[in-house]
């Protein structure tokens, strides 16, 4: 038996292609985050951690474990509210819901970092105890408004 292997399932296969989900998910071009119902992150990508960390993510007190509704509470208490009113066992919570960062850091953002985030939120049928979140940079989008309202002034 392989000792790399947990399950007792030798596929070569198989260990190949979670490898190359793996890859996948730490190279989206986007933050990918599982989070339990108390807003809990219990796993995320790297992406999702350099977003994350506009919204103040590594200054939790030494053990203490991220919070997606902490970290969102200043610029989007909306967020929590949101989620916490969704009922149904399955479906979309949140679809790219917009965060605007300007009042996320009182230090200010630093030089060419996003201005807004979309967070979509999804509970899977699979396991309805928590959510799958996608969290994105929407700053040109919200670039490209602010140009065209200027222009239709």
């Amino acid at each position: 038996m392989n000792p790399q292997h947990d399950s007792g399932n030798d596929d070569p296969g198989l260990a190949r292609e979670l490898d190359l989900m793996m890859q996948f998910l730490h190279l989206a071009p986007v933050g990918l985050l599982r989070v339990d119902r108390s807003g809990t992150i219990i796993l995320m990508n790297p992406t999702g951690a350099q977003l994350l960390a506009l919204l103040g993510l590594g200054r939790e007190a030494p053990g203490q474990l991220p919070n997606l509704f902490d970290l969102t509470d200043r610029v989007a208490p909306d967020v929590r509210t949101l989620v916490s009113l969704f009922s149904d066992d399955s479906g979309v919570v949140l679809d790219k819901y917009r965060v605007l960062l300007d009042k996320a850091d009182p230090g200010g953002l630093p030089p060419g970092a996003p201005i807004a985030l979309g967070i979509t939120a999804l509970k899977l049928p699979a396991d309805p105890d928590s959510l799958m979140v996608v969290v994105s940079d929407e700053s040109s989008t919200v670039r490209l408004q602010r140009l065209q309202s200027q222009w239709l002034r």
